[in-house]
């Protein structure tokens, strides 16, 4: 049985009745099996059928591919087991609030998302009512390791696991494959070859680097980056927050790049008033050689890529001057968690199992362009250098330093950014107004 929930009208009713969704009754403290499974192990590894009803909690809308992908999965589980019964609800955008009520409520779907991040503290609220994963991925090591190791930043936290990752998506540097091969430019590695890359193509007619002007936290991914090379994420990440940034001089380091950049005219002519999507057609336009972007470029801009378009990635450069590891990757992630009061655990972890295992993972990466956490899982095909960078990605951070969920103190930051792009502001002078703007939400 498939059914979206999409008007907040529904989803105020599924709070007030009792029979709606992942209703708590079930026993989370339950005992994994040895197939990885609660206390009755899920029909794929164990001999009983499941039953009984779960209600999954999916990011897409329906009519989307992503959507048929999900319930895809779904109705294989369903034919193994005529017996189960799967709804599907909206969780995403405006249905957000709600379905958040209804977690406070005690009534939450069995899977959802954004309830936890563990980079992310105003998550954490939720972290009481989720399933600790940690013992049913212990008592199934093939499950617990077919993950990599960079993604448990962000499910782990107090040595618990609170969600297991369905698809990331990492920041890095998108590159023209023709231009770098045409003029002998090689990936930059290092902030140096950046530097010279940026150089070659500007002498060659190109702008270097195709950025937007009217969204800030992606001009912000520069210099995010820039001040995680220079001092890891997590020094940055405090001082950004404590308003303490003067006191970090790696920080002033970071800054003083971004203005070689501005100054050397390295950015896209007239990037100033060009919003997001300009920007990037006119890289893939031939305007630009470079794009800072997370992976979800190519298929966020599927259709308008020319068909001859040669497309690389590359991790974004390391720094001679850096004090942090400098093969710290900023991402967004997926993290599907589990309610831990289901009345169908059983049911919930197998159709988990199934949505992250390998093959539909390949899948899922072939046919929606998505980047999967799990091992051996190609990515998408297309980007020249994509499946290099994932392989030897390092910790994996949340982006613009999980700001975008504090509406605020994202805006009050990423103005700041701003003035310095637009060459409002010395490195010093965007030093000392991010101190003051963060000041005031102490």
């Amino acid at each position: 049985m498939k059914k979206m929930k999409l008007t907040a009208l529904l989803l105020a009713l599924c709070m007030l009745l009792s029979g709606c969704g992942g209703t708590p009754a079930g026993d989370a403290s339950s005992v994994p099996s040895k197939s990885g499974g609660a206390s009755t192990p899920p029909s794929a590894e164990g001999t009983e059928k499941l039953s009984g009803s779960i209600e999954i909690g999916v990011m897409l809308a329906e009519g989307t591919s992503g959507y048929d992908f999900i319930t895809g999965v779904g109705d294989q589980l369903i034919m193994e087991n005529p017996d189960l019964q799967i709804t599907y609800t909206f969780v995403n955008t405006k249905a957000r609030p709600f379905i958040e009520q209804r977690w406070r409520a005690g009534n939450p779907p069995d899977t959802d998302y954004y309830d936890f991040n563990a980079q992310v503290p105003s998550t954490y609220e939720f972290a009481e009512h989720l399933l600790d994963l940690t013992p049913y991925l212990d008592a199934d090591p093939e499950w617990r390791d077919s993950f990599q190791e960079s993604v448990s930043a962000v499910t782990t936290m107090d040595g618990k696991t609170y969600g297991v990752v369905t698809d990331t998506h990492v920041l890095g540097l998108y590159y023209n494959k023709a231009y770098f091969d045409q003029f002998g430019i090689d990936p930059p590695k290092t902030w140096d070859d950046l530097l010279a890359a940026c150089e070659t193509l500007k002498a060659n007619g190109i702008d270097p680097i195709a950025i937007t002007g009217t969204y800030t936290p992606y001009m912000g991914t520069w210099l995010d980056y820039l001040m995680t090379r220079e001092v890891g994420y997590t020094t940055a990440y405090n001082a950004i927050r404590d308003g303490n940034m003067s006191e970090i001089p790696g920080l002033l380091r970071a800054a003083e790049k971004v203005k070689t950049l501005v100054d050397n005219g390295y950015l896209l002519k007239g990037f100033e008033g060009t919003d997001f999507t300009a920007a990037q057609m006119q890289f893939f336009q031939g305007k630009a050689g470079m794009i800072c972007m997370g992976t979800w470029l190519s298929s966020e801009m599927a259709d308008s890529i020319p068909a001859d378009f040669q497309l690389g990635f590359c991790a974004f450069p390391s720094v001679s001057t850096g004090e942090g590891d400098q093969t710290e990757i900023l991402s967004h992630s997926n993290i599907m968690s589990i309610n831990k009061d289901s009345k169908n655990l059983d049911a919930v972890l197998a159709f988990v199992k199934l949505f992250t295992s390998a093959e539909v993972q390949t899948r899922r990466a072939q046919e929606t362009g998505l980047i999967s956490a799990v091992k051996g899982v190609p990515a998408p095909a297309g980007t020249f250098g994509l499946d290099e960078t994932i392989a030897n990605a390092g910790p994996m951070r949340v982006r613009h330093f999980s700001m975008e969920f504090e509406s605020d103190r994202n805006t009050a930051y990423y103005n700041e950014v701003a003035k310095l792009f637009m060459g409002e502001y010395t490195p010093e002078q965007f030093i000392a107004g991010v101190d003051q703007a963060m000041q005031a939400f102490k």
